[in-house]
């Protein structure tokens, strides 16, 4: 059963996870009773699998009972402080995700995730904090000083810090078109547009298709069009415009299949 279960999670199919895992209840009360550690591990394959569907009560409950059982992973934490924040526990979801970070024994994939729930729950100058942590460990780590740059606009910092934060990032990753495209964002805010049109030279149709932050299509379809940059400016509408269809079927999807 744990082994369908694995399996499952592995190729990226939660539901099935659930599936499994719930239809085999007289198998579960028999390994309860003989090896606590198989309902431990089903309880948190059970618990990831209902956060990763957006489904946070079930989640909640199910890596609660887990941790009554034995420790549970970190990554199984992370998911549980989420379905707090998700549920508006939110003094939980804090509590959680900062003695994670405190531990400072995690990997800095599992650091970057802390960090957004953090920034989640409104905690942004938290999260900058567990980003600079990361960066102390491994200064090579061009996601936490972009993410940084994010978090300390929200925090109100002056957007120098995020230029200069961003910057960073792009050196250590160039090729990432998420970095460049924040980037071009900030510049735009900033007024800065023959900068932000350089930092626009090298972006192809392509790239524009894997943007996934609408205010910044919008802003620099907004900026294209000024300059008379038609194919780029339509590129950048039509992804617009296929984020904001996207949206609106996960939340008929989220309402039952109903519009509201």
């Amino acid at each position: 059963m744990l082994q369908r279960a694995q399996a499952a999670r592995s190729q990226g199919c939660p539901h099935e996870v659930i599936r499994v895992l719930s239809s085999d209840a007289p198998v579960v009360e028999d390994s309860l009773r003989t090896e606590p550690s198989l309902e431990l591990d089903r309880l948190v394959l059970l618990g990831i699998a209902y956060h990763d569907i957006g489904r946070p009560l079930e989640a909640a409950d199910a890596l609660e009972r887990a941790s009554l059982i034995g420790p549970i992973a970190d990554e199984a934490r992370i998911a549980l402080a989420s379905s707090y924040a998700e549920l508006r526990r939110i003094d939980l979801a804090r509590e959680l995700y900062l003695q994670l970070a405190l531990s400072r024994r995690l990997s800095s994939e599992l650091m970057l995730q802390v960090a957004a729930g953090l920034a989640a729950i409104d905690a942004p100058q938290l999260a900058m904090q567990v980003c600079e942590w990361i960066t102390e460990n491994d200064d090579g780590v061009a996601q936490a000083y972009y993410d940084m740059g994010v978090y300390s606009a929200s925090s109100g910092n002056q957007l120098y810090l995020t230029e200069a934060l961003t910057r960073r990032a792009l050196e250590l990753d160039s090729a990432n078109v998420h970095y460049r495209i924040g980037l071009v964002s900030l510049l735009i805010q900033l007024r800065r547009e023959d900068e932000a049109l350089a930092a626009l030279d090298e972006t192809t149709l392509e790239q524009i298709q894997a943007i996934e932050c609408s205010p910044c299509l919008a802003r620099i379809a907004a900026l294209l069009s000024r300059h008379r940059k038609t194919r780029l400016a339509r590129a950048c509408v039509r992804r617009l415009a296929d984020l904001e269809a996207a949206e609106a079927d996960r939340a008929v999807a989220l309402n039952g299949g109903r519009w509201r």
